[in-house]
């Protein structure tokens, strides 16, 4: 590290924004809350980072408004006034006093290269032998040069905003495995830190609602428990700096301690002003594999039956599935209980607590200005024993405000059954490439790549049904309407295959299965596709007649 030098958080720019009028620019904490400039969002180097550096934002945001909670004796704090002020204020863009000041009041807390208590590092982390890693390692994408866009110097370095903004990913995302073993780090062996498991934050399903302006968003994001006085929930600024070991006490406290877990103690070493070494070790790690740390208002949480005994109910994070991920996605959004079906000893998960207090909005000028609720999904997914990382998905899906009242268990219900139902009509048409395999000579395979195509395509289409969905009205010809649309395009792709199978499959072939014998043709595959689809998307017509026969398709 460059003894010389200082880098504050505070007063340099390091947080990539795009503004109101569409332009990109790097700044300061200062410059976030001074009003200067109306932000819109965040545009980093990559959406988990930009999860990452919100929520940095977000404790800082949630500690400095904490004072407000307080009042007099015999007299209880209203969340929801409080939130209905704090939007108006947002919506004049002032400066945010309370923010300037906590960030002034923490200020040598802020300094990347502050000589004893860099931020987010630990100022004399070495290992026994004094090694050290590439800046790169820092950069998922860039750790595997094959597969980086970087190259030469930005693969060799990272210049002090893109490192502040990395450093805070690796705290939220760093995969699990090997790292470097840290001297006074007591659970080392043979000089390597074992597997304590991934950042936090890579652990669950990241939901942001997004507001007008970053202001907004703060607002938006903000549930009574981030407000609330915790012991221990404090900012890893506000306490002592952490040395190479792992703090005495570990247990999560709040959602400011979790937006800021340090899962890895870091060391960055500067030269001429850019990040040319990292050292990477591990930091604290969140007992019993992340089981009821229900302190984090952005993530859904998932039930464990498995887990479970007769005096606990164990619930875990649940990031969003990278596989088909706007399907998948609307449960733990939305759903409360009653509105799914469970099995014996389930029991419904628990979706993000932004949400839950948001569906309590239904006065006010925060209600009136989010009748539509725009919300971004992010998750991150790892390599085997998430050692390494692997994929990134990130969406984005506006809905009614009202599917989040819990007194709109119907709409809900019926957002949650179209979802599914889409997905079962999608899997009916990789099961029908299956079948028209086997009419052609071959083995059955499911087509998991038809399936992932038709919801793909789908899904722009869902997104906008999605917002055009008017509580207010009768929701059965919205519904039936969608479903014809799923069963057009369904049956479209399935033309195509027909098109492509070959006079094999018209004529099909005899199967022996169970003792009994069928003939599988094209005709009797396309024949089941409509009886899959019709126990898919239960509100469609009955079906006519006359059918159309897969020769008649095949030739169109």
């Amino acid at each position: 590290m460059d003894d010389t030098a200082s880098f504050s958080l505070i007063t340099e720019p390091w947080i990539r924004c795009q503004l109101a009028d569409g332009s990109e620019r790097l700044l300061s904490l200062t410059e976030v809350f001074d009003g200067s400039v109306r932000i819109l969002g965040l545009r980093g180097d990559s959406p988990t980072q930009d999860y990452a550096v919100l929520r940095i934002l977000l404790a800082i945001f949630w500690r400095a408004h904490r004072h407000e909670t307080a009042v007099a004796p015999g007299e209880t704090f209203e969340f929801f006034d409080w939130r209905e002020d704090t939007w108006l204020d947002a919506e004049e863009h002032g400066p945010d006093d309370a923010a300037l000041e906590y960030l002034e009041k923490h200020a040598d807390r802020f300094d990347l290269l502050h000589p004893e208590h860099p931020f987010m590092q630990v100022r004399e982390l070495h290992t026994a032998k004094g090694g050290s890693l590439s800046a790169s390692r820092l950069v998922p994408e860039a750790e595997q040069s094959y597969f980086s866009m970087r190259a030469g110097q930005g693969l060799e370095s990272l210049s002090l905003p893109e490192a502040a903004r990395w450093l805070i990913h690796a705290q939220a995302y760093d995969y699990s495995g090997i790292k470097s073993g840290a001297v006074g780090d007591d659970r080392v062996k043979n000089n390597k830190g074992y597997p304590i498991g991934i950042g936090w934050t890579g652990a669950t399903g990241g939901t942001t609602i997004l507001g007008r302006t970053l202001r907004e968003t703060f607002v938006l994001n903000t549930a009574p428990e981030a407000l609330v006085s915790r012991e221990g929930d404090q900012p890893v600024w506000e306490r002592d700096p952490d040395g190479p070991a792992q703090r005495a006490r570990v247990e999560p406290a709040g959602p400011a301690d979790l937006a800021t877990w340090q899962s890895r103690r870091i060391r960055l070493d500067v030269t001429d002003g850019r990040v040319v070494s990292v050292l990477v070790s591990n930091g604290d790690q969140i007992p019993r594999a992340f089981a009821n740390v229900l302190h984090d208002p952005m993530t859904p949480y998932r039930f464990s039956s498995n887990k479970s005994t007769k005096t606990e109910d164990v619930f875990y994070p649940r990031p969003y599935d990278t596989d088909r991920m706007m399907w998948r996605s609307l449960e733990p959004l939305l759903a409360l209980e009653g509105d799914v079906d469970l099995k014996k000893k389930e029991k419904p998960g628990l979706r993000p607590a932004t949400l839950e207090a948001l569906g309590k909005a239904r006065r006010g000028k925060l209600a009136e200005a989010q009748q539509r609720v725009s919300i971004r999904l992010t998750s991150a997914s790892y390599g085997p024993q998430q050692s390494s990382a692997s994929t990134t998905v990130d969406t984005r899906i506006e809905i009614p405000l009202r599917l989040l009242d819990e007194d709109s268990p119907l709409l809900r219900r019926a957002v949650l059954d179209t979802a599914r139902s889409t997905m079962d009509a999608g899997i009916a048409l990789g099961s029908f490439g299956g079948r028209l395999l086997l009419a052609a000579g071959g083995d059955y395979t499911f087509q998991a790549t038809q399936t992932d195509a038709v919801l793909a395509d789908l899904e722009p289409y869902f997104r906008r049904w999605l917002r055009s969905l008017d509580p207010a009205t009768d929701l059965e010809p919205a519904l039936a309407s969608w479903q014809r649309t799923v069963w057009d395009m369904i049956l479209d792709r399935a033309k195509v295959l027909l098109r492509g199978a070959g006079p094999k499959a018209l004529i099909g072939r005899e199967i022996t299965q169970n003792d009994r014998t069928r003939t599988e043709t094209a005709g009797t595959a396309y024949a089941q596709l409509q009886r899959d689809l019709r126990k898919a998307l239960r509100l469609l017509p009955a079906p006519p007649s006359r059918t159309e026969s897969p020769k008649e398709t095949a030739d169109v």
